[in-house]
């Protein structure tokens, strides 16, 4: 258990020292979106359908999808592809 958060711990420190070095940080808080860009997010929507969430892989996006499945928290879903994978459910 030790060794895995050690790697863990060095895994972290190694990227954000990356990402520190090429000045590639991001602000801890999400830009706001303007009227329109929600809008447009909404209009993507299938209709009746929901937004969940996003993933950065498809394999997450689809593992999620099914767990709701499962838990008969929803019937149907979807990933979507954009800048990341975006999954919708019917309810």
């Amino acid at each position: 258990m030790r060794r895995h958060r050690i790697t863990a711990g060095l895994l972290a420190a190694l990227a954000l020292a990356g990402t520190v070095g090429m000045g590639t940080t991001q602000a801890s808080a999400a830009p706001a979106q303007t009227p329109q860009q929600v809008a447009r997010a909404q209009a993507d929507a299938p209709p009746g359908w929901v937004l969940r969430d996003k993933y950065w892989t498809r394999g997450g996006c689809l593992e999620a999808g099914q767990e709701g499945v499962q838990r008969h928290h929803w019937d149907e879903f979807q990933c979507a592809n954009g800048w990341s994978w975006v999954l919708w459910t019917n309810r």
